[in-house]
């Protein structure tokens, strides 16, 4: 199975909007991710969706957050999340990707820093490896703005994702043994930006129960989609589900 980085960050802003209506939720959605990798057919997939907020520590989707400096305009935490990116070949339609080697989910470990305006809110985040996987590190600059609408909240986003050159390597680089047993090209990328846009929606069914939906939209860097594992240029992807607040 494959859960690509932007649903983390799309799953993350739907919670951040509700965050300051509740200490502690739980619930579950669906989401439908457009793989980049080719061979992919299976995109609907269930996840949890847990949120929990305090002075000092939050749970938002992936990412474990222990606060070192809050106020009402500023937040700065190091953090400890799950990277849930793979590429398993025994999942895959196409015979030149089951050649390949599978790449593993992993651990990530970083620093996180909110900015709240009145016109938005920044995040600036980076984060690297723990788990000697890819050990590559990630970083996220984004705005993104809650507008409440009564019972409804919609928060658009727009930011870009930055992968170093070991993290693209081991999930999109095609190493020279596995060009002999796959046939594919062998393959080495640089380090990249990825560009998206997203828009996420609440509504409040009752007092506890909250209805959830976001969209995503991402266009590959060139370092992504010339791999011979990725057939595609862009990324799509839509989440829904129901949380309880306690």
């Amino acid at each position: 199975m494959l859960i690509k980085h932007n649903i983390v960050a799309l799953l993350a802003f739907s919670f951040m909007a509700s965050a300051t209506a509740a200490e502690f939720s739980i619930g579950a959605g669906a989401v439908y991710n457009e793989s980049p990798y080719r061979g992919y057919n299976d995109n609907v997939h269930a996840v949890p969706l847990v949120s929990y907020e305090s002075e000092s520590f939050y749970f938002r989707q992936t990412t474990l957050g222990y606060i070192l400096s809050k106020s009402e305009s500023n937040e700065f935490s190091i953090t400890a999340s799950y990277m849930p990116l793979e590429f398993d070949p025994g999942d895959n339609d196409d015979h030149a990707m089951k050649a390949l080697d599978k790449r593993d989910a992993t651990a990530m470990a970083g620093a996180a820093w909110y900015h709240h305006e009145r016109w938005g809110s920044v995040k600036v985040s980076a984060a690297a490896d723990v788990l000697d996987n890819s050990n590559g590190w990630v970083g996220e600059v984004s705005l993104f703005r809650p507008m409440p609408m009564g019972k409804l909240t919609l928060t658009p986003s727009i930011g870009v994702l930055y992968y170093d050159e070991k993290f693209n390597e081991y999930y999109y680089g095609i190493s020279g043994n596995e060009s002999r047993s796959s046939g594919l090209s062998s393959y080495s990328p640089g380090d990249s930006w990825t560009p998206y846009v997203g828009l996420s929606a609440k509504y409040a069914l009752t007092t506890n129960l909250t209805l959830l939906a976001s969209a995503n939209y991402s266009a590959l860097p060139d370092d992504i989609k010339n791999s011979p594992m990725v057939d595609r240029d862009d990324s799509f992807t839509f989440m829904s589900g129901l949380t309880w607040r306690f």
